[in-house]
């Protein structure tokens, strides 16, 4: 479905570049659908079902390359993201604390370097550290309004592999990889929190 959906934007793009917009603006997007093609390639590994709930690589590869269409996020030499865990969960911080070195071995928007801290998210509203990013480990959607309460007033985009952080309004990207990748952007957060993100990757994105 990914797939098919690439290739219809693509053509649209294609169609609409050089009889409007030229050779070299049609050129400039389809390098950034190639980009946004990538983001599939690179998380060819699947997950069984037993491990559907758990971070994987792959999960956390589509969500850097996404961040790299968010435009706040440009030209930066280094980015911060806080793992944000239940204390509560089973194993939550020690879960968050090998996501977050997951994601410290990856590059960043436009090869930035990656640092990341880990955060419980009983805390998170008395938390007054500016991040560029959060991640939203498993089981932290119940506590979703202080989240959302917390991105709002930073202005800080939230990304998680959960589908429970997206129904608690509280995750303005879903990213999730499988078999292909699932991408979600919550529009309504997303402008609350002032993200704005590349017209190309709205496009190709499923909105809620």
């Amino acid at each position: 479905m990914w797939r098919s959906r690439t290739m219809r934007v693509s053509h649209v793009i294609l169609t609409r570049g050089v009889v409007s917009k030229g050779r070299y603006r049609c050129t400039h997007r389809l390098k950034r659908i190639a980009a946004i093609a990538t983001i599939c390639a690179a998380v060819a590994p699947t997950q069984s079902a037993a491990a559907a709930s758990a971070i994987t690589q792959a999960d956390l590869q589509a969500a850097t390359r996404s961040l790299g269409f968010l435009d706040s996020l440009q030209n930066r030499a280094t980015i911060t993201i806080a793992v944000v865990y239940g204390a509560s969960v089973r194993d939550g911080k020690n879960s968050a604390a090998q996501t977050a070195g997951m994601l410290e071995t990856m590059r960043g928007p436009g090869s930035s370097t990656i640092r990341s801290n880990i955060v419980p998210v009983e805390e998170v509203a008395q938390n007054t550290q500016q991040y560029d990013a959060l991640y939203l480990m498993p089981g932290v959607a119940p506590n979703g309004g202080a989240i959302a309460e917390y991105v709002r007033r930073q202005h800080v985009v939230s990304i998680s592999s959960d589908p429970a952080c997206l129904n608690a309004n509280c995750c303005v990207l879903m990213v999730q990889a499988g078999s292909g990748v699932s991408i979600v952007l919550d529009t309504g957060l997303a402008n609350a929190v002032g993200a704005h993100f590349s017209s190309v990757f709205t496009m190709m994105v499923k909105r809620k």
